[in-house]
């Protein structure tokens, strides 16, 4: 039982998903960047949910069908590079959409920390089984904090919810014997400070 809950929590909490909870937390953090035209909020949206989750999502079944893949999760370490690549591309097409508009550059910088986690976690994968997870959460949990401690917004809810959450998605990937505790704390660490340096850049 604990297993079945530990792999539900891991598909739920799946790394693609960040991007667009980003996009959400961004959208409701009270900072200038929230407050977009309707048009720009739907294109950037839109944009974001097909490049970054509907595309490498819907490629999946290709993957499995050419034998890159034993299952979603990508629990090989050798067998996750080639899609972490295809998905880098996939969020690198959303990096220069958003780029393009007229809006603040918290969309663009979240996007570009999104794609440096994704190549890290591809050039760390040659060697080491870090949690790709971890790197997503962790990448969450430091926009978060990034953002409060910038524009001195109290985003201090979404952080405390975002730490619980990344505790719990942690324990699942041990308890799935997917990782061990250090790849787990690893992950979790290089998103968040990739997060933090990219928004740390003049």
């Amino acid at each position: 039982m604990e297993k079945r809950i530990a792999t539900l929590i891991s598909y739920i909490a799946h790394p693609l998903w960040i991007p667009v909870l980003g996009l959400l937390i961004i959208s409701n953090s009270g900072t200038y960047a929230a407050d977009l035209d309707d048009r720009f909020t739907q294109y950037i949206y839109l944009s974001v949910f097909i490049f970054t989750l509907l595309l490498p999502v819907g490629l999946i079944p290709l993957f499995f069908y050419l034998g890159l893949a034993k299952n979603i999760h990508f629990s090989e370490r050798r067998e996750r590079l080639i899609p972490l690549y295809i998905t880098l591309v996939f969020y690198l097409a959303a990096y220069f959409l958003i780029r393009r508009l007229p809006i603040s550059a918290v969309y663009q910088r979240f996007l570009f920390a999104a794609c440096l986690s994704i190549l890290s976690l591809a050039a760390i994968s040659y060697f080491w089984k870090i949690s790709a997870h971890m790197v997503g959460w962790g990448g969450l949990n430091g926009l978060i904090f990034i953002l409060s401690l910038r524009f001195e917004t109290d985003l201090m809810l979404f952080l405390i919810i975002g730490i619980l959450l990344s505790g719990i998605i942690g324990f699942a990937r041990l308890k799935l014997n997917a990782h061990n505790s250090l790849q787990v704390l690893a992950g979790f660490l290089l998103g968040f400070s990739i997060m933090i340096v990219v928004f740390s850049m003049r």
